[in-house]
């Protein structure tokens, strides 16, 4: 008996050290090193823990209360989150040092995402024994109610304390629907109230974050949670599909594409999409609460992005017919890409029906192939649907906040303005804009313009349309209107406008004045519009009677690129309403060629041309961009060119004294940034210009420092 103590002794004290390489003896640890995660890890390496493969990089231990929307009950200040240390599609393992079971031989910890059972698991091994003891998945990510959130996981290894232990953490899914794990609070249990705290713990967690019971009333005019104010999908069924969850319902306050606003109802709506949160790919179908149709049946909601079979249906409430489908017809990348639009349905054939609403994201290939929508309005009066559609126009008109690369609220505000309404608007509007004039320096009747404008309140016409003032570099320049000195060359801001009862609406347009035949009107865009300018597509956006596309942003997008704008404005082709596949012309006014015959324009972008033509139509010089190169983003001084515009100089030396105009072209090409971008346009130089030592200078993308942008003589490809 003496004997076998002894053994047993030696056994369980070899189970105790281990040997390094340099012969000393290691005490392996009594307890899971680092296992909540709190160990400092600022030098970019893991405490306690060893990855292998692109998964589990330290960035992913954040603090953060919540992640993509879900509730994070971290145990300390740290967790790790999977989605944070890399793209959700790489794989590897993290594995834990070793350690001795104790305790009752319980360990408990949190899991979140891993949706893919199969792929995503935490594995429990005896050291020197590749059999797992214990397999655990995460089988309550839903991927619509239960997502991100850390649920607690209980692992009964009570028949292996004593032993040598380790934790291997497994991420073999290289999808994109949550397909990585978020880890933490990994603990040996001492006491069976640990063990009922953790069980307790994983109810309530079900309970709260769950599906919630669903319930509805056939005969209530109104839908549940119409507008996702309860910041979740109460009140909504999911049919299918993983596309659209809780994750998806989002603060209304959260830009996209870094400054962009959706310009929602309330404070959350549901994004399909999430700033790529949700995997474009995904696919899936929800639907509100049934209800009775009643109003005057009309049906208003916003809608934003979808550009694939994304849509919205009005159903049978008995049969799940698709009664009526509403698609995001106003989808224009980047222009409107992913901002809520407010739409209107007339489904009076229905009043009295029991019917529901079913938002549908059922395409995965296409671009943005996901759909945004809030704010559901049902069973609206026409003066509910003039009413409220009035609130939104005014409300926009109202706003304050813009995306300086995009200049997002003239493109909604057009849309607003020029949406086709069902009902008759109580509100007092021009129908009909004075267009931007050209005229010849000297005294200029503007009232003589105010034939092409016109006003209603609803269905009655309003008459009586005036000049309210006229300014010319800032200040208001004459009290007559039928007289107005412009003798100086400029951009003269004629506002006019009308009232009707208490309501009262304004316009402005623009008189460019000139005295020189041998420049184009507005040739660097500095009216701040395109005044001087004509439009040959049928696709552009109008505001106020006028093309949209001007805008004064010297960079764009988070990393601040340059634009390598001349002045104060330039021609931006993200800001006409335009979609980018899509080509455009605009046209310049007549010029007569002076001087050296050699002339400049600023271009960029992948799809930028300049054409001149001789004023009887015939071209004589064809101009294409060639800097455009999307590599090394986003530096400039590294290679890289995108909506950046360099001076191109084009010899016309052999047509001095012809009039001539030119026409900006963005063509319709094959490949990405299929955008043009135009300032500055000279066309006058006594001498020929030295474009091989001449150069713009601005700032890098990626460093901030110096770059130059030479200039060049363009070749002419007529």
């Amino acid at each position: 008996m003496k004997l076998k103590k002894v053994v047993s002794f030696l056994l369980v004290f070899s189970m105790l050290f281990q040997m390094t390489a340099c012969g000393e003896k290691t005490k392996v640890p009594a307890d899971i090193v680092n296992g909540d995660f709190e160990a400092a890890h600022e030098d970019g390496k893991w405490t306690g823990w060893t990855k292998e493969d692109a998964a589990f990089n330290v960035r992913g231990l954040v603090g953060t209360e919540k992640l993509n929307g879900a509730v994070m009950e971290k145990s300390g200040d740290f967790y790790f989150a999977g989605c944070t240390a890399g793209n959700p599609a790489m794989r590897g393992t993290l594995t834990s040092d070793v350690f001795q079971l104790g305790g009752n031989g319980y360990i408990t910890f949190k899991m979140g995402a891993g949706k893919n059972t199969e792929k995503v698991y935490v594995e429990f091994f005896e050291e020197g024994n590749n059999t797992p003891l214990a397999h655990i998945t995460n089988e309550d990510c839903d991927g619509i109610f239960i997502t991100d959130h850390l649920i607690t996981k209980i692992v009964d290894l009570s028949s292996h304390i004593g032993k040598n232990i380790y934790i291997k953490v497994t991420d073999n899914d290289d999808g994109n629907d949550y397909a990585y794990i978020n880890l933490d609070a990994f603990k040996v249990c001492t006491t069976d109230a640990e063990i009922s705290a953790a069980k307790a713990e994983y109810s309530q967690q079900i309970e709260a974050y769950g599906p919630r019971p669903f319930e509805e009333d056939e005969t209530s005019t109104t839908i549940q949670n119409g507008s996702f104010e309860t910041g979740d999908l109460s009140g909504w069924l999911t049919l299918e599909g993983t596309a659209l969850s809780r994750s998806g319902v989002i603060p209304t306050s959260q830009y996209y594409w870094i400054d962009r606003s959706v310009y929602g109802n309330g404070e959350y709506y549901l994004d399909g999409n999430n700033n790529g949160v949700i995997a474009e790919n995904l696919t899936g179908a929800i639907r509100s609460s049934k209800f009775t149709l009643a109003g005057d049946g009309y049906i208003s909601f916003m809608i934003g992005a979808g550009n694939g079979d994304c849509y919205v249906a009005l159903c049978d409430g008995t049969t799940d017919e698709e009664l009526m489908v509403v698609r995001n017809e106003y989808f224009s990348d980047p222009a409107l890409a992913l901002t809520l639009l407010r739409v209107y349905m007339d489904a009076s054939d229905y009043i009295g029906k029991v019917v529901y609403l079913k938002v549908v994201d059922a395409n995965a290939e296409s671009g943005f192939a996901f759909l945004n929508v809030d704010d559901f309005r049902v069973s609206l009066t026409m003066e509910e649907v003039s009413a409220l559609a009035v609130e939104q126009l005014e409300a926009i008109k109202n706003e304050t906040y813009t995306s300086v690369a995009y200049d997002d609220l003239a493109t909604l505000l057009n849309y607003y303005t020029t949406y086709s309404y069902p009902v008759p608007l109580a509100s007092l509007t021009m129908t009909s804009y004075v267009q931007h004039q050209v005229v010849d320096c000297g005294t200029v009747d503007v009232t003589a313009f105010l034939s092409e404008a016109a006003a209603a309140y609803g269905d009655t016409p309003v008459n009586d349309i005036k000049v309210l003032h006229v300014t010319f570099n800032g200040a208001d320049i004459s009290d007559n209107f039928t007289a107005v000195d412009m003798s100086a060359p400029g951009y003269y801001y004629v506002t006019y406008g009308t009232s009707y009862q208490d309501k009262s609406v304004e316009a402005t347009f623009t008189i460019v004045a000139m005295d020189d035949n041998t420049s184009i009107a507005n040739p660097g865009f500095e009216s701040g519009n395109l005044a001087g300018w004509t439009v040959l597509a049928d696709n552009w956006s109008i505001l106020d009677g006028n093309a949209t596309g001007v805008i004064s942003a010297n960079a764009y997008w988070g990393e601040n690129l340059p634009y390598n704008q001349a002045g104060y404005y330039h021609l931006d082709g993200w800001n006409n309403g335009i979609a980018e596949p899509e080509g455009w012309q605009i046209k310049s006014t007549n010029f007569v060629l002076s001087g050296s015959g050699f002339i400049s324009v600023r271009m960029g972008a992948n799809a930028a041309a300049v054409r001149v033509y001789l004023a009887d139509g015939t071209e004589i010089g064809y101009y294409k961009q060639n800097r455009f190169s999307d590599i090394n983003f986003p530096s400039l001084a590294a290679g890289g060119s995108w909506a950046d515009m360099g001076t191109y100089v084009m010899d016309l030396s052999n047509y001095i004294g012809q009039e001539m105009y030119l026409v900006l072209c963005d063509e319709v090409i094959d490949g990405g940034w299929a955008h043009a971008f135009f300032d500055e346009i000279i066309t006058y130089y006594e001498t020929a210009p030295d474009y091989t030592t001449l150069y713009d200078v601005v700032a890098d993308g990626a460093t901030a420092e110096e770059v130059h942008i030479s200039w060049q003589l363009a070749e002419n490809m007529k």
